[in-house]
């Protein structure tokens, strides 16, 4: 559980500072809602797809 609390909240740090960035670049107005948690929804998504390929089969057993 920490390790997802962990992903939400960097992944909302990154999300906004990516998402300024980009903003800035293309001069789309900037939704910082928006940004953040749509890298959050991506960053949970993927360190679950990361965790479940990666943790071994046998010790579980």
């Amino acid at each position: 559980m920490g390790k997802q609390l962990t992903v939400l909240f960097w992944g909302f740090i990154y999300g906004e500072v990516i998402g300024y960035i980009i903003s800035a670049l293309t001069g789309i107005q900037f939704d910082w809602l928006a940004s953040g948690v749509i890298c959050m929804i991506g960053g949970l998504i993927g360190i679950n797809c990361l965790n479940y390929f990666i943790s071994d089969k046998k010790a579980s057993k």
